[in-house]
């Protein structure tokens, strides 16, 4: 009898120990699922929920990929589809918005933190800039064309499959290796069709790309623009003016601990327009992308960073950091302002940022006849033969090197005129007259005085805005430029389109103003229908 008790002992013992080390092998096998997956912080930005209804982030601060997740887990909260990579960035670029992105991996090792988006030119004809994912090559600081003109930051990219030797993202042409000699009419042509197949963007773009994405970052073209991607900022060529600060790039908005506004309140006259001062903590962040909202658009209308009063009454705008959530408001009212009802009324959209959407369903273009500058008498207009033209002004002329033209066999040329105490003249062609001669796409007067000036109906240098308005309307984009450095390179663009504004290929008119007193210290006359 003792002998059988023992032996049912033992049998008990035995049988809790083995439930004992099943217990324990289940729950080292189960530990994540119950437990490290339900730590995982919530992203209101881009979450996924897994089967067990866990809320997994994707924006999550530690880097590498998480491990036991599985393949199918990966692929559904790949939320873009890009492929993976060991670079810690990855370039997306969509023709049909000539939009340049750059993603970060997020805590899994996808690429779903977009950081950057930059406008870009794409081939003159579709099939020139390729489709497909392709790879980071070889760079150049400065790359060297045919024509003996330059662009920094170029760097190549190959596909497995065809090699693209001959194709580069690169920044914009340039007559020498140094900033300061930009073409204007490059930068001008970045977001459109106009290149042999590169990748032609801004200067800060083509400097991140080749300070930090190692050789092997995947770079991906699509055609048309499924995301919708938009550039965070106009393309400016006073921005190419400058090398890029590759302390910019440090995400800015990640040093920050505060944002807010110069003023608490505002008031503004209704049909003004205004961009308030963003103040940052600390100082130095840099270039902050952000996004503009506000409680009322029937009184404010927002472009980018520029506020429209566009009805009376009060109205809240906020500006929130795209990447970190800080965030700060300011009140702003609208009044009428007293008005003289002998002339027109102001029109409340008619001074607008060069931003399309802007453009009222009333928008009435300019007759594309008017596009004209008269000097010393003469008519000139775009796409006529710039002979006579060199010749009405002189020889004594400095003429930048050419440039490898983007539409036309032959040379793009760039001629400036420039004295000490006379402003200066610049003149852009490209070789498109059926002779093989040049033609005029640009013609840009600033403070000269060495010729008889006038626009299409009588406009001179030292008119006022208003008189601009008189001659020829309302509908005109604006844009300013403050430069702190140097008070006397400040200027307000006006311009007037004779077709679809803020179209580069569209014939227009401008005027460049004073910031202080308003008066007109330059004009011109442009055109890129040429070189589509």
């Amino acid at each position: 009898m003792k002998k059988s008790y023992k032996l049912l002992s033992t049998f008990i013992m035995l049988a809790f120990a083995l439930l004992f080390v099943t217990a324990a092998a289940y729950f080292a096998l189960h530990y994540n699922d119950w437990f490290l997956e339900k730590e995982l912080p919530a992203s209101p930005a881009v979450s996924f929920s897994d089967t067990k209804g866990n809320t997994v982030s994707l924006n999550m601060e530690d880097a590498g990929v998480a491990e036991g997740i599985s393949d199918q887990a990966l692929s559904e909260w790949n939320i873009y589809g890009f492929p993976l990579g060991e670079s810690p960035y990855f370039i997306y670029v969509e023709k049909g918005g000539h939009t340049l992105s750059i993603f970060e991996k997020d805590s899994y090792g996808l690429y779903t933190k977009r950081i950057y988006t930059w406008s870009t030119a794409t081939g003159k004809t579709n099939l020139l800039t390729p489709v497909g994912v392709f790879a980071v090559g070889e760079k150049e600081e400065w790359h060297t064309w045919p024509a003996e003109t330059f662009s920094p930051y170029a760097t190549k990219f190959y596909s497995s499959d065809d090699h693209y030797g001959g194709l580069f993202i690169h920044g914009p042409l340039y007559g020498y290796k140094a900033f300061f000699s930009v073409y204007e009419y490059s930068v001008r042509m970045i977001g459109t069709n106009c290149s042999s197949g590169c990748l032609r963007t801004e200067a800060e773009a083509a400097c991140f790309i080749y300070e930090l994405c190692p050789e092997g970052t995947m770079v991906k073209i699509v055609e048309g623009s499924p995301f919708g991607f938009t550039p965070d900022r106009a393309v400016i060529t006073f921005n190419q003016t400058r090398k890029p600060s590759l302390e910019s790039f440090v995400h800015p908005s990640k040093k920050l601990t505060k944002i807010g506004f110069s003023e608490e309140s505002h008031t503004m006259a209704l049909g003004e327009q205004y961009t308030p001062e963003i103040l940052m903590t600390p100082a130095d962040a840099g270039y902050v992308a952000l996004d503009w909202t506000t409680n009322n658009p029937s009184i404010l209308k927002l472009s980018g960073e520029s506020i429209w009063a566009v009805g009376t009454g009060s109205a809240i705008v906020t500006a929130t950091t795209k990447d970190n959530g800080l965030s700060a408001s300011m009140l702003i009212h609208v009044a009428v302002h007293n008005v003289d009802t002998s002339e027109a009324p102001p029109d409340v959209a008619g001074s607008m940022k060069e931003d399309n959407s802007n453009i009222t369903a009333d928008y009435e273009p300019i007759d594309e006849k008017l596009i004209y500058l008269k000097i010393n008498g003469k008519k000139f207009s775009i796409n006529e033969s710039v002979k006579p033209l060199l010749k009405k002004l002189g020889s004594k002329y400095i003429q930048k090197k050419p440039a490898q033209s983007c539409a036309y066999n032959g040379l793009d040329r760039f001629f400036i005129y420039s004295y000490r105490n006379n402003g200066s003249c610049s003149i852009s062609t490209v070789p498109m007259l059926a002779d093989g001669g040049d033609a005029i796409c640009e013609i840009e007067f600033k403070n000269y005085t060495d010729a008889d000036l006038e626009s299409s109906k009588g406009i001179r240098f030292g008119d006022t805005l208003e008189d601009v308005k008189r001659a020829y309307g309302p509908y005109y984009t604006e844009v300013t430029m403050e430069d702190k450095k140097h008070p006397e390179e400040s200027f307000v663009r006006v311009t007037y389109w004779a077709g679809k504004a803020n179209d580069p290929g569209v014939p227009s008119l401008y005027f460049t103003l004073e910031p202080d007193t308003g008066r007109v210290k330059g004009m011109g006359i442009y055109s890129a229908k040429n070189m589509g």
